[in-house]
């Protein structure tokens, strides 16, 4: 698997836009076909990375598969898992004062964190903390 990632990058990172691929299926220099006389087709990488990552089991242009996939790198590395898009989310005052009174009762009862208890609502640290101060 690792190899094949390698492979479709550097496929990927062709600087004539495309790999040529002999009668046999095999990968081949544009440059080397034309000095034996071998007969070549142009391939667009992308496609053929595509179709290669996708018979291995890797279907990354199906959304639903991706957003599964960056979750679970997301995890393995420690970061969120909510299914957030990046994007900052503002909250009211209302929804502040919720949060503030949820941690109320979870500082009581001294089961999480402060850091742990902003990572579960979705919020910053330090945004938590500048929100603790008031």
């Amino acid at each position: 698997m690792k190899d094949l990632i390698k492979d479709s990058i550097l496929d990927l990172k062709r600087t004539d836009g495309f790999i040529y691929i002999t009668v046999e299926g095999k990968k081949i220099d544009l440059q080397e076909a034309a000095a034996r006389g071998i007969a070549v087709t142009p391939v667009n990488p992308k496609h053929e990375v595509i179709n290669k990552l996708e018979e291995a089991g890797l279907f990354l242009t199906d959304p639903k598969f991706v957003a599964d996939l960056n979750q679970l790198i997301a995890a393995l590395n420690g970061g969120t898992t909510s299914k957030s898009s990046g994007k900052r989310r503002s909250f009211s005052d209302t929804e502040k004062s919720k949060i503030l009174d949820e941690w109320k009762k979870v500082e009581a009862a001294g089961s999480k964190t402060k850091a742990a208890f902003a990572r579960e609502i979705g919020v910053g640290y330090q945004t938590f903390i500048n929100w603790l101060r008031g």
